[in-house]
């Protein structure tokens, strides 16, 4: 039972104290998801990211993953531009958190609570019920980042995104680790890691997400 990327990205940038989004990632994590979707559905060889970013449908049969199909959809309607196509499946994709949310929970990997005051819910919050999953994905990005164990193109995109998001400092708590971590994640893209084309998406997308950030 493997998570998506983008499942994996959402968990990250859940706090766990407080059960609800980091503002960090709040202007970004829709974004960040659907890039995700993206560029798993790419290294799937689903999709294809042009050497100009520009994105098509290549193979449309379905994952078995809610998220990840319903992208599927998006980027079949047509072909656009990465940053284009990420700006408007997010305009047109209301409900992705809570789609999100509830694989996570038909898992048993996050749970919701409500506060209730006098049986009325006030605020509902999200458990991380089985932490494993999101423990497994930051050993994965300590030991590429800290460790330099051969990342695969999955964790590659996935420590690029969180580092777009703002939310390394959430899986790299330790400070000195962080330094090292940012360190290694600035030209990780152009390691050889994955394939050309997607480097230079990943890239691409830098100015776009330090923008979403200033919101």
């Amino acid at each position: 039972m493997k998570l998506s990327l983008a499942e994996g990205l959402y968990l990250i940038a859940l706090d766990d104290e407080e059960g609800r989004l980091l503002s960090a990632a709040e202007h970004s994590v829709n974004q960040g998801m659907i890039a995700a979707c993206i560029f798993e559905l790419a290294i799937r060889h689903k999709v294809e990211i042009d050497s100009d970013t520009t994105v098509r449908l290549v193979d449309k049969k379905g994952t078995g993953n809610k998220i990840l199909d319903d992208i599927i959809k998006f980027v079949g309607q047509e072909e656009r531009k990465l940053q284009d196509m990420i700006t408007w499946i997010c305009d047109h994709y209301a409900d992705l958190q809570q789609d999100i949310t509830f694989l996570l929970m038909n898992r048993g990997i996050i749970k919701k609570e409500s506060t209730k005051l006098l049986w009325i819910p006030v605020s509902e919050r999200m458990d991380n019920a089985n932490y494993a999953f999101e423990q497994e994905i930051r050993n994965g990005m300590h030991a590429i980042a800290i460790k330099g164990a051969k990342p695969p193109a999955s964790l590659v995109v996935l420590i690029i995104l969180i580092s777009y998001c703002n939310l390394m400092d959430e899986v790299f708590k330790d400070k000195d680790n962080l330094i090292d971590a940012v360190k290694y994640v600035k030209d990780l893209a152009d390691k050889g890691w994955v394939s050309p084309e997607i480097a230079n998406a990943l890239k691409s997308l830098k100015p776009y997400f330090a923008e979403l950030g200033h919101h």
